[in-house]
């Protein structure tokens, strides 16, 4: 029995680990597609799209093992059933619950990894990811200094009457935002541009401050210079955006529901109980796959497998999506209705098992 446990776990795992990667890597390009415009749009760096990709990647895993192993299950069975394994090991004597007994193991550990995942991993990395894309959107996503021309930086003006790369002749900055209008001016013969990743660097030679002060009304405070260094904050304001339940780790989530009126609340329990139905999925789409892909045969091949593969997780999508909107509407709702793919999954796998077993 080990040798043959031994057998159906490595198939079932390469095909497991291979649909995985197809399916990750489809979700990932749409992702990248999205990380990578708002990185040219405002400026990021490499770096940080690959380390907002990285936050995404728990909640694309979660999205597609599930799909990914219940395209596994009918792989392995219908490439059983095409090679006669399947027939051989019948009658040898193995029942159906010792053929499927790998696949419910692996089952029920991808089942408990996609528990912890759901509830508290992934959520800690959407917050992430979501703090990430809001602050990086608070950020200056180009600056072309142009002569004779007012450049805004922050709460500055800068102008130049000539530019040749990062080096400027006669440079004036002013202070938009003072708390004496127009007060603070900085003029200068010269003056260079940096630009880092977090803040705009200007270095001003030979020139001059001034500055209405705030004592004494009427009287200017003058200062000259011969070097002077300026940083603007790319980052021109505090980051915000709004709360989204899919960023709370479910107890939290759960403290939070509490407090809130009927809508909020309907919203953050169904996202609670969705988490528990893909949690669990692995197991639901096994019950239903196996009495399909014993039932192949010889006569089938991978088509077939992936016809019905795509029929199953349509199906099984396709009600969560129903019992989420009942749950997000319906407050009453909000527990069970998330929950109408797995009751309607195992009794249709009932059914199923009880027509094959009778055969």
């Amino acid at each position: 029995m080990s040798i043959i446990f031994k057998y159906i776990s490595k198939t079932l795992l390469t095909f497991f680990l291979g649909a995985v990667f197809v399916l990750s890597a489809i979700f990932f390009m749409q992702h990248f597609i999205r990380v990578f415009g708002l990185a040219v749009t405002y400026g990021a760096d490499l770096p940080w799209v690959f380390s907002m990709l990285f936050k995404l990647l728990p909640d694309v895993l979660c999205l597609t093992a599930p799909m990914g192993f219940q395209l596994a299950i009918l792989l392995t069975l219908t490439s059983m059933g095409e090679s006669g394994e399947i027939m051989a090991l019948r009658a040898s004597g193995f029942s159906f619950k010792e053929i499927t007994k790998p696949m419910l193991i692996m089952a029920v550990i991808l089942s408990g990894i996609l528990f912890y995942s759901n509830n508290w991993f992934t959520p800690q990395n959407t917050k992430e990811f979501l703090d990430a894309r809001a602050e990086v959107r608070t950020r200056i996503g180009k600056i072309k200094i142009e002569p004779k021309t007012f450049i805004n930086i922050g709460e500055w003006s800068l102008y130049a009457d000539a530019v040749d790369g990062e080096n400027m002749k006669q440079v004036h900055l002013v202070k938009k935002a003072d708390e004496h209008a127009l007060s603070t001016k900085v003029n200068a013969r010269e003056g260079k541009v940096h630009l880092t990743n977090k803040a705009i660097f200007v270095t001003l030679f030979n020139g001059q401050m001034q500055r209405v002060s705030p004592a004494e009304e009427g009287e200017i405070i003058a200062a000259s210079f011969d070097e002077y260094q300026v940083a603007f904050s790319l980052f021109t304001k505090k980051a915000s955006r709004s709360f989204k339940p899919a960023e709370m780790g479910t107890p939290e989530l759960y403290a939070y529901a509490q407090k809130q009126e009927a809508k909020a609340k309907a919203e953050a329990q169904t996202e609670i109980s969705m988490r528990q139905v893909l949690s669990f999925s692995p197991i639901v789409l096994l019950l239903l796959s196996c009495p399909i892909g014993l039932n192949l045969g010889r006569r089938s091949n991978k088509a077939w497998a992936m016809l019905f593969s795509l029929v199953i997780l349509f199906s099984f999508y396709i009600i969560m999506t129903l019992g989420i909107s009942l749950g997000k509407k319906f407050y009453a709702f909000s527990y069970f209705a998330p929950l109408l793919p797995v009751v309607l999954g195992l009794i249709v796998a009932r059914i199923l098992w009880t027509r094959k077993l009778k055969k």
